[in-house]
């Protein structure tokens, strides 16, 4: 190996590296926020981030025993990201509270 061909793979080495260490650290770097009651998607799904806010009459899915241990945090959709928040397929760009609920709750 030659001095050229060894400094251009050190220089592609490290410009690869700088970019992914860029790359991951820019994806963890901007927070989702957390979803409010009044946001639209919330409403429309009945969302409430204490599962015993619920109107039941109006959601008759969380009812009952079997209803009473419908959470977000025990739903197919959610990814937890701390210990009382997570992710929620179907409702992107925002967290919402492992402790919730909404009408798109599926069991695992």
């Amino acid at each position: 190996m030659t001095d050229l061909d060894r400094r251009k793979f050190i220089k592609h080495t490290g410009a690869a590296a700088g970019l992914i260490a860029t790359s991951s650290w820019s994806s963890h770097a901007v927070a989702q926020p957390l979803l409010s009651e009044d946001d639209p998607i919330a409403i429309a799904l009945g969302y409430k981030a204490d599962a015993a806010q619920v109107d039941t009459s109006a959601y008759p899915k969380r009812a009952g025993t079997d209803g009473a241990n419908q959470f977000c945090d025990n739903c197919a959709l959610y990814s937890a990201t701390s210990s009382t928040e997570g992710t929620c397929t179907a409702i992107p760009g925002k967290l919402v509270k492992g402790a919730g609920w909404c009408n798109a709750w599926i069991a695992k």
